[in-house]
């Protein structure tokens, strides 16, 4: 029995490792507790899960973030950076579904200074800036440069947010 066990050992250990490959999956992104204090990003596909990894951009952080939305990943499997097993390094995403089939808009809070004050600007990825409503200037001008997705619609000259998420801070990723 122990040589047995010993020859099983050894082959695994000899086994080769995956090559990378890209790998395109749809599913939802779920926050699921690691260990003390710690948590990880799972995509959640027909037939399982993958734990996502991003290491520049997306980070760990911006992907965990991401839980609840529908997304497409694009990425890779069996990179020798990340351990083996149904792991994806993330190398980029698209939010597809935030709820009732709705696609959010993704870019940046940005300020600007008009009519003798401050507002902030939700400026999309295509480079569009609309004008967040005045009120949000209290509650989110420590957001200022935050990468966010948002659904909303147009009142007057003002975009009008109905439901949004901090996907990055500008302080790193500490918040």
């Amino acid at each position: 029995m122990t040589v047995l066990f010993a020859l099983m050992l050894s082959l695994s250990a000899h086994a080769p490792s995956p090559k990378p490959q890209p790998i395109e999956l749809y599913g939802e992104v779920k926050e699921a507790a690691g260990g003390p204090g710690t948590s990880r990003a799972l995509l959640m596909v027909e037939g399982g899960e993958y734990q996502l990894h991003g290491f520049a951009e997306p980070s760990e952080n911006e992907l965990k973030r991401l839980s609840g939305a529908k997304v497409r990943i694009y990425g890779i499997t069996g990179d020798p950076r990340i351990p083996r097993g149904k792991h994806v390094l993330v190398e980029r995403y698209e939010i597809v579904d935030v709820g009732d089939g709705t696609v959010p808009k993704i870019g940046q809070i940005a300020k600007i200074e008009l009519n003798g004050g401050t507002r902030l600007l939700f400026v999309d990825a295509a480079g569009n800036a609309e004008l967040l409503p005045e009120g949000w200037g209290k509650k989110m001008m420590q957001h200022v440069g935050a990468k966010v997705w948002m659904v909303g619609s147009k009142n007057g000259k003002d975009f009008q947010p109905l439901r949004f998420a901090i996907l990055k801070t500008t302080e790193g990723e500490n918040k």
